[in-house]
């Protein structure tokens, strides 16, 4: 029974967590590669805070020093999805981040039920329903205020992982200086989380929608006038003329190919969006695939000077790399 006490209710949390994100947007091998390093980093931190202990008094490790190389480990992970463009709202962030809890706290409980033998079932209770709980929320939480400093500005700064970071940092060591009692931060702790998740969950969907409807009707006017001929007419067309001096002809029509099929991997990864909202789940394209395969083609031969004369018109970061790596 204790085993079931301590370990189970993170793994039933994060479930629910998945379970209750319209757009599935993650893919399983993705949560499952946050749980394997948040494992990992129980592993890692063992060692850490065993030294730790030699060195300074018990409880400057419990309460400071523990709190941050944990969240620092685990927080490593869901940095790496952020710098390369894999969370694009908020609900991907809080599922990642409480995923890596999820595997710390179950390598962690595994270990108390190895050394300490209690069968004290209020014990394991606020190891499972507490610390656990609580190993996963922070991380979390880390995650949500980075992505949306990320989201604001559509660029990932190391001044918003180390703001998400700090954050996670003083749930954690709040959460260990025992400044209530071990029952009642449980009991605030499972009372609170389901209304922050609401409304993580609530925000995001809506940020999502507002995005995916900002940019269809621009995109399907332009693949529009692209196709009937007419691209020069238009804003895009314009700038185009205006930089074709700069550049040879064959690149030009790179620029242009390059655009159109842009567009269209945009407005593809957006009927990806709308299907998993709608509960299916859309099966992989070859034509997809090469037509990434051409885009990343085509990105080469224009250059990076090209690229970056092309940013006005094709964004080329935050939730934009995200669409596309969305369809990968």
């Amino acid at each position: 029974m204790s085993i079931l006490i301590s370990l189970l209710p993170v793994i039933i949390f994060l479930l629910v967590l998945n379970s209750l994100d319209t757009f599935k947007l993650l893919r399983p091998a993705i949560i499952f590669s946050a749980i394997l390093w948040g494992s990992i980093c129980a592993l890692l931190a063992y060692p850490i805070n065993t030294y730790f202990f030699s060195v300074f008094d018990e409880y400057i490790v419990i309460g400071f020093t523990a709190p941050f190389v944990e969240e620092f480990l685990k927080f490593t992970f869901v940095a790496l999805l952020f710098y390369k463009n894999k969370l694009g709202f908020l609900a991907d962030a809080l599922i990642i981040g409480f995923a890596s809890g999820t595997g710390f706290s179950i390598i962690e409980n595994i270990f108390y039920l190895n050394q300490i033998n209690s069968h004290n079932l209020m014990l394991w209770a606020i190891r499972g329903l507490g610390t656990a709980i609580m190993h996963g929320t922070a991380t979390a939480i880390s995650a949500v205020i980075t992505q949306n400093l990320i989201s604001k500005r559509e660029i990932v700064k190391s001044g918003y992982l180390v703001l998400g970071l700090a954050i996670g940092f003083l749930i954690h060591a709040v959460f260990n200086n025992f400044f209530l009692s071990p029952l009642f931060q449980t009991v605030l702790q499972i009372s609170i989380l389901p209304l922050i998740v609401i409304q993580i969950f609530t925000k995001s969907e809506k940020s999502l929608r507002n995005w995916m409807e900002e940019q269809s009707s621009s995109e399907f006017e332009l693949l529009r006038m692209i196709k009937k001929g007419d691209f020069k007419s238009t804003r895009a067309g314009k700038y185009i003329l205006s930089i074709k001096s700069r550049f040879t002809p064959e690149v030009i029509l790179d620029m242009l190919a390059y655009i159109q099929l842009n567009i269209e991997l945009s407005i593809k990864a957006k009927g990806i969006l709308l299907m998993k909202e709608a509960g299916f789940e859309p099966e992989k394209e070859e034509e997809i695939k090469s037509m990434l395969n051409e885009l990343d083609f085509l990105s080469k031969s224009i250059g990076k000077t090209g690229m970056r004369t092309l940013s006005p018109i094709i964004r080329l970061s935050g939730k934009d790399i995200w669409k596309l790596n969305l369809l990968k």
